[in-house]
C-alpha cells in the first residue's frame, strides 16, 4: 500500500514574515557593501552590519526554539524593528523627525505588555490567572525592557563613546556631564506605551470584547492550555 506523502503546509504568516526578513536582510547587506565601498556612513559601519544580522534573528530563533515562540510575536517584533531600527537608525529618522524617538519609545512599551502576556501565557495556567496579577505582569515585563534598554544605551555610550543618552554639558570647571532628560523621557514614553497595553486588556476584560487580546492569548498558550475568554 503506498503512502501519499503530504507537504506540510506553510501558514500564510510565516512565509510573509520570511520573506519580509530575508528581503530585509539582503537589502542591508547591499546597503552596507555599498556604502563601505563609496565610503558612506563610515563611523555606521557596526548599525549597519548589526541590521544586517537582525533580519536573520527570526530564522534562528524558529529553529533553536521552534514553535515556542508563535509567528504572530516574530510578526510583530520583525514590524518594530523595521520602523524602530531600520527607518529609525538607517534612514536616521530619529535626527530629522523630532517625535520619532518619542514615538518608537512609547509604541517599545506596548509591545513590551506584549510580550510580558507571551510570558504569562506560557508560564501560568489559564485557569490560574488572575486579572489583577495579569495586568501587574505585562506592565512589570514591560517596565523591565525599557530600564534594561536605558542600561544597554549608558553602557555603550561609556564603552563606545556614543551620545544615545545624550550629548554631555560642559561644567564651569572643565568636567561634562549628561543631562538624565533624555532618559527620564524615554523611560516616561515606555510607561506610556504600557499603559496603553493594560487599558486595552483591562477593556477586554470589563466589556468581555475581543480588542485583540483573545487572539494573541490563543496564540501565546499552549495548544493544551488555551484560555477561553
Amino acid at each position: 500500500m503506498e503512502k501519499t506523502k503530504q507537504k506540510k503546509k506553510i501558514p500564510p504568516l510565516c512565509l510573509a514574515l520570511d520573506l519580509f526578513c530575508a528581503g530585509m536582510s539582503l537589502i542591508m547587506l547591499v546597503l552596507t557593501v555599498v556604502g563601505h565601498i563609496r565610503g558612506l556612513f563610515h563611523p555606521q559601519l557596526s548599525v549597519m552590519l548589526g541590521n544586517t544580522v537582525l533580519w536573520l534573528v527570526p530564522f534562528a530563533g524558529r529553529a533553536l526554539l521552534g514553535d515556542r515562540i508563535g509567528n504572530v510575536l516574530w510578526a510583530v517584533l520583525a514590524v518594530f524593528c523595521f520602523f524602530a531600527s531600520f527607518l529609525g537608525s538607517v534612514l536616521q529618522l530619529y535626527a530629522f523627525v523630532w517625535w520619532y524617538d518619542i514615538a518608537m519609545h512609547t509604541l517599545f512599551g506596548y509591545l513590551g505588555g506584549i510580550i510580558g502576556l507571551f510570558f504569562l501565557c506560557k508560564l501560568t495556567d489559564a485557569q490560574s490567572r488572575k486579572a489583577g496579577f495579569s495586568l501587574l505582569f505585562c506592565f512589570a515585563v514591560s517596565m523591565m525592557f525599557a530600564a534594561l534598554w536605558e542600561v544597554f544605551e549608558f553602557s555603550t555610550d561609556i564603552l563606545l563613546g556614543g551620545t544615545a543618552q545624550g550629548t554631555p554639558v560642559l561644567l564651569p570647571d572643565g568636567s561634562s556631564v549628561v543631562p538624565a532628560n533624555d532618559t527620564m523621557e524615554d523611560i516616561l514614553c515606555n510607561l506610556c506605551g504600557a499603559l496603553v497595553f493594560c487599558a486595552q486588556y483591562t477593556l477586554h476584560l470589563l466589556t468581555k470584547k475581543s480588542f485583540l487580546i483573545p487572539q494573541m492569548i490563543r496564540d501565546f498558550s499552549p495548544a493544551d492550555n488555551v484560555e477561553k475568554e
